[in-house]
């Protein structure tokens, strides 16, 4: 994954900010250390007064006075610039003018008023001008090199002056400011040292705080903000359109069939074609707006203040998406690949009664879900309706998890006969008891388990349970129970495993189990379908297409596939009577499934018609109300005893 570079600071940025740090030192230090310094000056022109030419002595004084001068109009000027601009050379080169000057001016006092014929003076000299350098070491230490030339532009001259005194005491003199210059040298170090330590640990802490932040609000891939900022964000938006009364939208793009590249050429394509796309839609947003990855392949542009009126600003954001739809046009190239790419965009406006901003982003969710259902590379508003949809969805889907557990579901059966009314047959077809709405039929909660998932629990329960019934039956009325299994639960690893095991538990006959699939199943890997539908066939299990010539019909597949037989689908027997298409193609596919070795079952048999035409054409088994509506197990155990004429009755 990519790494931003502001995330983890260089050596040569981190000297950068600790040499500034020990800077502001120095500038801090200087209104304290000029009080301290003008204290002293004054204090030692009064002890040497009468001492040393009062000439020499006032123009020292002055020179004192305009350093401390410069110093302080200096500081001044440095305090009051912006914090990006402390970091210029030229900061560093006057505060060491200013310190060298000092220096040297208190060094040349050693010189200038050096009391040559009192001792007791020289003594008081020398101990001023180590508590001068001892101050010195407590606000240069910052910058070693600083302290140290300051100290020997005021020690060494004393020093050299006490060696030439030709007094005992002078010698003495001159050792202990030797010493004591190098004491002060050496604990100069050692406090530099430590502020050097004190500074990079301040240094790294901030460091790591910005990189926890930066991690915690910016996506690590792309470099744009997360979910978490894109909400601190959305919040602000909200708030700032409800007090200006502005309105704004959220745009959420999904791409279309990422996970297709993502599969086929690897995540590191993938990666680079999600920073790709980061990119293409920063370079379209305004410097007022927000772009932001959700996480996968989901991103959102926050607009904000469109217009404000709601119809002009609906208008507006519908043009910024149909740009950003059109941006999508242009090929992505990526590692040497042409990649060609699209997005769904669902758009929500704000403020439009949304309580909080996890509100507004579902509800631009649930509208580019419907931009995705109506053909993908497209944009929808949200509309209250498609939350009530969305909400409808969610009680389903809660219900039917309830339901699976809690025994609410039941099979239903329709017969399926042989032309002389004879029940040869029958699909199960599965119910909802729902405690509140009555019966649930399948069309309303089907869809619903095969986006959630729920599929596999619900067709494990309804292969199971049909098993059971079928065990039930026995030989004896020797009837073919046809149980609908889901593209998805057919694909699912041991799908083949645990129909032998469900056979087993209940001891239903194979040979008079079919599995009913679908043409989508064998799209997409016609190699495993193969495999599978062989190794369940070695077990004495049938299988026929359910609602053939709706799908993606092939004689290709119809010819690989050990299939027994086709059921044409009611859209076609509806209206057989009326509909000259319908009834050409019913019979091309009676007449090629005949060729192929197939039975045919035409399903939606409603009117006598219906079933002439069919049994002209050369059909012989048929489902449908004319035969006898679903109903529960026992209604389809009293139609079996009972003769064909009297199943109208039951």
């Amino acid at each position: 994954m990519k790494t931003l570079p502001h995330a983890s600071p260089t050596d040569s940025s981190r000297r950068i900010d600790i040499r500034l740090e020990q800077l502001r030192i120095i500038y801090s230090a200087v209104p304290s250390s000029l009080v301290a310094i003008l204290f002293n000056a004054a204090a030692l022109s009064a002890v040497l007064w009468g001492q040393v030419g009062p000439t020499v002595l006032a123009a020292w004084l002055c020179a004192v006075a305009a350093v401390s001068l410069f110093r302080f109009a200096a500081y001044r000027r440095f305090v009051a610039t912006p914090a990006e601009g402390q970091g210029r050379g030229h900061w560093r080169i006057l505060s060491g003018v200013g310190v060298l000057l000092s220096g040297a001016l208190w060094g040349s006092t050693s010189l200038l008023l050096f009391p040559e014929h009192s001792m007791p003076h020289q003594v008081f000299l020398a101990f001023l001008l180590a508590g001068i350098s001892a101050g010195a070491v407590s606000t240069l230490s910052a910058v070693f090199p600083l302290a140290a030339a300051y100290l020997a532009m005021c020690l060494l001259p004393m020093l050299v002056r006490f060696l030439f005194t030709q007094q005992m005491l002078g010698e003495v003199m001159a050792v202990m400011t030797a010493l004591f210059a190098l004491m002060l040298l050496m604990s100069s170090r050692r406090l530099h040292q430590t502020i050097r330590e004190s500074l990079q640990i301040r240094h790294d802490f901030q460091q790591a705080e910005k990189t926890i932040r930066h991690q915690a609000l910016y996506d690590d891939l792309t470099g744009l903000p997360n979910r978490r900022l894109l909400l601190e964000r959305l919040g602000q938006e909200i708030s700032r359109s409800l007090r200006h009364d502005h309105i704004g939208a959220v745009l959420f793009l999904d791409l279309d069939h990422f996970k297709t590249i993502n599969d086929s050429l690897g995540h590191r394509v993938g990666d680079k074609l999600l920073q790709a796309v980061a990119a293409r839609l920063q370079s379209r947003a305004r410097a007022e707006d927000t772009v932001a990855r959700l996480g996968g392949d989901e991103f959102i542009v926050l607009l904000s203040e469109i217009a404000d009126d709601a119809a002009i600003a609906a208008s507006d954001t519908q043009q910024v998406a149909d740009q950003l739809i059109e941006l999508f046009r242009a090929p992505f190239s990526i590692g040497g690949h042409e990649l060609h790419l699209s997005a769904s965009i669902g758009m929500a406006l704000f403020p439009m009664g949304q309580a909080n901003p996890e509100e507004l982003l579902q509800q631009a969710d649930v509208a580019m879900y419907s931009a995705k259902e109506n053909g993908r590379e497209n944009s929808r508003l949200f509309l209250p309706v498609m939350q009530a949809a969305v909400d409808q969805r969610l009680r389903i889907e809660r219900g039917l998890r309830q339901a699976i557990g809690n025994d609410q579901l039941e099979l239903y059966y329709q017969p399926q006969v042989t032309t002389d009314g004879r029940i040869t047959g029958a699909e199960a077809l599965v119910r909802w008891n729902h405690p509140e709405q009555g019966l649930v039929s399948p069309g309303e909660f089907i869809g619903v388990a095969e986006e959630t998932g729920l599929i596999y629990q619900l067709g494990d329960w309804i292969l199971r349970r049909a098993c059971s019934e079928l065990a039930q039956l026995g030989e004896v009325k020797a009837v073919h129970i046809s149980v609908n299994i889901s593209p998805k639960q057919f694909r699912e690893s041991g799908f083949v495993e645990r129909v032998k095991l469900i056979l087993a538990e209940t001891g239903a006959p194979p040979h008079l189990l079919t599995l009913e699939i679908t043409e989508s199943l064998f799209i997409d890997n016609i190699g495993q379908t193969v495999e599978r539908m062989r190794l369940l066939k070695a077990m004495g299990i049938s299988f026929a297409i359910d609602d053939f010539g709706t799908g993606h019909s092939s004689l290709a597949y119809l010819k690989r596939l050990p299939l027994d037989t086709l059921k044409i689908d009611q859209s076609f027997v509806r209206d057989i009577s009326t509909d000259p298409n319908d009834a050409t193609i019913v019979e091309t596919i009676i007449v090629m499934a005949r060729h192929l070795g197939l039975a045919v079952i035409a399903e939606g048999v409603e009117t006598e018609e219906a079933f002439e035409f069919l049994q002209t054409r050369g059909c012989r088994q048929f489902q449908g109300y004319l035969f006898g509506r679903p109903g529960p197990f026992h209604t389809l155990c009293r139609q079996l005893e009972s003769p064909p004429a009297a199943r109208a009755a039951i």
